[in-house]
């Protein structure tokens, strides 16, 4: 994105933006053309066919009738006819409602009344351990080596696991679906990795039957009571939400939809924070609520004997969780160093410049400058003085950036080239 002057605009943020178009009428025409041809549409096609023109039709209308947020190659928004609390008072059981900074928002034209209820369980026979590690998606995938097609932080992380592990205890670990699931439903980089280090008893996802290891993902394990009688927990992946959801919950909790706050994100070492106190405490308390529920799924009992770890670089979230779990032991830090092998910027007098131009970026923009046709990753690698064999470590259908130009159409990756279309 640029600004009209051809200035690049800064990423280090969420840019609130209003799509224009001078009428929305040719989207209403084409709704009643769905409409007209619906039962054609359906007999071709099928229903799902049908509901998702319909879909999109209706999205559509969403994004050019409402206030939008772009953030790094993503445009969203939200239907505001849809409110979260539609009484004139509300009572509302929440586990996390001592943790989730949402309802403690003030200028909203919703007032929560928070009444805390003190923590009953004793955890005073369970041990948590804070292993200090960057544990976000795209930390993780920074740690491929693509020379060897191995995950250094799968191998640490798993052989850790290994050396803990004890017979007749069983397990629970937990991260991002990806590294579970591939996008074919095939096993996920992180379960290769457990099969390579020895353990073969590991159940995936929901299809548990009595295996010592259970391998689950962020959001599929809410009121599920299948880990209750498990006695390690391990939570390696950091359950991070898009940077613009947040700010789009804060206007659904406080029903208040004209926000005038910062939306700048900052780094601080390897990991990004919103600018504004509120903003950041909400992605804060999300993450925090996340994992307590995940590690609250194994030892359900009133006096759990639980093993837990948390691989996080943030000791606010660690501690946050930690907090929630009364008279906890809390066991001495593990530092963990994996070897990054994917730099941002392995160009000649790249350190000079800005952090937004990472050398995917500058591929794709380049990409989208050359006409329709086929261009070699050895000559494009050439153009950016980039070895060769390194070429996937920067361009690859796994990076969010050059997916989005993917299902846009715009490119298409092959064995030894790039089409661009």
């Amino acid at each position: 994105m640029k600004t009209s002057e051809g200035k690049k605009l800064s990423s280090r943020g969420i840019i609130r933006c209003h799509p224009k178009i001078d009428s929305l009428e040719p989207l209403y025409e084409l709704c009643n053309v769905i409409n007209k041809n619906k039962e054609e549409i359906i007999r071709d096609n099928g229903r799902s066919a049908y509901n998702n023109l319909m879909g999109i039709v209706q999205k559509l209308e969403l994004f050019y009738k409402n206030a939008c947020y772009y953030n790094y190659h993503s445009l969203s928004t939200y239907n505001r006819n849809y409110r979260l609390f539609c009484l004139a008072n509300n009572i509302i059981l929440d586990a996390n409602g001592q943790i989730d900074h949402l309802y403690s928002v003030k200028n909203g034209n919703i007032k929560f009344i928070l009444d805390k209820q003190s923590r009953i369980i004793d955890h005073s026979g369970s041990t948590i351990t804070h292993i200090k590690f960057n544990t976000s998606k795209t930390s993780i995938h920074k740690k491929l080596n693509t020379e060897t097609n191995q995950n250094e932080y799968f191998e640490k992380v798993s052989n850790f696991i290994k050396r803990n592990y004890k017979f007749g205890k069983r397990y629970l670990i937990v991260l991002q679906k990806e590294f579970v699931l591939s996008d074919n439903s095939d096993e996920g980089d992180f379960i290769r990795q457990l099969r390579q280090v020895g353990f073969t008893d590991i159940a995936v996802g929901d299809e548990y039957n009595g295996e010592a290891i259970s391998v689950n993902w962020y959001g599929n394990l809410i009121g599920k009571n299948t880990w209750r009688d498990f006695d390690c927990c391990y939570l390696i992946g950091t359950p991070n939400s898009r940077f613009e959801s947040h700010v789009i919950h804060l206007c659904q909790y406080t029903d208040k939809h004209d926000w005038r706050i910062g939306l700048g994100v900052v780094k601080n070492g390897k990991t990004k924070s919103f600018k504004n106190p509120d903003l950041e405490k909400i992605r804060k308390s999300t993450i925090v609520s996340d994992m307590y529920q995940t590690v609250k799924r194994v030892q359900r009992n009133p006096k759990p004997q639980a093993e837990i770890y948390i691989v996080t670089s943030e000791e606010e979230v660690f501690s946050g969780v930690a907090k929630q779990l009364k008279n906890v032991k809390i066991a001495e830090p593990i530092q963990l160093t994996v070897d990054d092998f994917v730099s941002r910027h392995e160009l000649n007098g790249a350190s000079e410049s800005s952090n937004e131009d990472t050398v995917t970026e500058m591929i794709v923009d380049w990409l989208l400058q050359q006409p329709p046709g086929t261009y070699l990753k050895r000559d494009i690698a050439k153009q950016f003085n980039i070895k060769t064999k390194h070429f996937t470590r920067y361009f690859n259908k796994d990076l969010i950036l050059v997916q989005t130009y993917i299902r846009a159409m715009k490119i298409r990756i092959q064995y030894r080239s790039i089409v661009r279309l």
